[in-house]
């Protein structure tokens, strides 16, 4: 059975036709329009429970966006791999499909939360765009098999067609909102550690290499006017020792400003003395001879910083006995820069929550468009996961 739209919808009968456009043209927030959805299509077929899942970028997982009550309190929180479960097998298949026991069919997956030992008979079909695109997945479920389920498979899909388009509008209408209002919040913290990060400079500046300088002056003062010769060059060794520790600390603020190895060899070899810098553990290290793509300088800056960040976490917080470092290229045209760091020590507590680090790292890859993944357990490590489009 495909999911093509019946040309003529002769099935669909005018009270539900018109609460169909009624709801298309009324309802625009995506929450509102999904619960609405999964009302008329119940209404509609003498159904018990409908369930309406989005596909969400990029076309890897099904996300509950509504229901009828009270499983819509779970939106937002059931997800599914397309091609995991029905829905995801039929927004895999761009196929609909009538399962009479869903407890003997293979493709099924038990959700308790859902309520599923309730319900026996399930129509899934998709939500089509045109270019054959599926938008979503509408599941709906009765206790007692429809008498004609060949119609209502048909009607159904019918109405998931006229709201497919829809459900996508409001989706990227929130998607936007979303984004805009992140893009809101990152700027102002961008602003924030910007000035975060003056105000440590100038105090580096002023306790370090003001201190030393102002020392090294005083010693010159001391060694114009000394009491015999071997006493100048005592002030003058001291004023030279002085000024060495104060070209370190320069170096220091600069190479902490842009690390200078990356100047000097490259992101590779950056990452390479990075890793191998660890005083403990030890950490295994995974990288391409070469990368196909360059990289601007700004993105080489933020990777070797979340790597070093995440590295420091290991040595610092985890108590880890081993760690790795991997970085590698996805082939175009979907090129993507993977750099992934695991260990296997303790793992994030969650009631210590994200601290500084974790939150600059997540900004350093908003700001290159990369996303980061963070993963971890208690007792079993952590990984740390940066995708970079290219």
């Amino acid at each position: 059975m495909t999911a093509s739209m019946p040309p003529e919808g002769e099935n669909l009968g005018h009270d539900l036709l018109r609460s169909v456009l009624d709801a298309i043209s009324s309802v625009t927030e995506l929450d509102a329009l999904a619960d609405t959805v999964a009302k008329l299509v119940t209404d509609a077929v003498g159904a018990d429970v409908c369930f309406v899942h989005l596909v969400e970028e990029p076309s890897t997982h099904l996300g509950l966006i509504g229901a009828t009550p009270p499983y819509n309190q779970h939106r937002g929180k059931i997800r599914l791999a397309v091609g995991d479960g029905i829905a995801g097998w039929v927004a895999q298949a761009k196929t609909a499909v009538m399962v009479p026991d869903k407890w003997k069919d293979t493709r099924y997956r038990y959700m308790p939360e859902l309520g599923g030992e309730n319900f026996a008979y399930l129509i899934s079909v998709p939500m089509m765009r045109p270019q054959n695109k599926v938008v979503g997945v509408l599941n709906v479920h009765w206790k007692v098999p429809p008498a004609d389920p060949e119609a209502v498979m048909r009607e159904l899909q019918y109405v998931a067609n006229l709201f497919a388009a829809n459900v996508e509008l409001a989706a990227l209408v929130e998607t936007l909102e979303r984004r805009e209002k992140e893009l809101e919040q990152f700027a102002t913290s961008v602003i924030d550690a910007q000035e975060l990060e003056r105000k440590r400079i100038a105090g580096d500046i002023h306790d370090g290499l003001g201190q030393l300088l102002h020392s090294t002056l005083y010693h010159l003062d001391a060694a114009t006017y000394p009491e015999d010769l071997v006493s100048a060059r005592e002030e003058i060794g001291v004023a030279k020792d002085l000024l060495e520790r104060a070209i370190a600390e320069v170096k220091s603020t600069i190479s902490r400003l842009r690390p200078r190895i990356l100047d000097d060899l490259g992101l590779l070899p950056g990452l390479s003395s990075l890793a191998a810098s660890m005083a403990r553990p030890d950490v295994a290290i995974e990288l391409p001879e070469a990368l196909e793509h360059q990289l601007p300088s700004s993105t080489e800056i933020a990777v070797y910083r979340i790597a070093q960040e995440a590295l420091a976490n290991v040595q610092k917080h985890s108590g880890a006995t081993w760690s790795s470092l991997k970085l590698w290229e996805d082939p175009a045209p979907d090129a993507v820069l993977h750099l992934v760091i695991t260990d296997d020590g303790d793992g994030i507590e969650p009631e210590r929550g994200e601290g500084l680090g974790l939150v600059g790292m997540k900004e350093r890859a908003e700001l290159i468009g990369a996303k980061l993944d963070i993963y971890t357990r208690r007792g079993h490590g952590t990984r740390v996961h940066l995708r970079l489009p290219l």
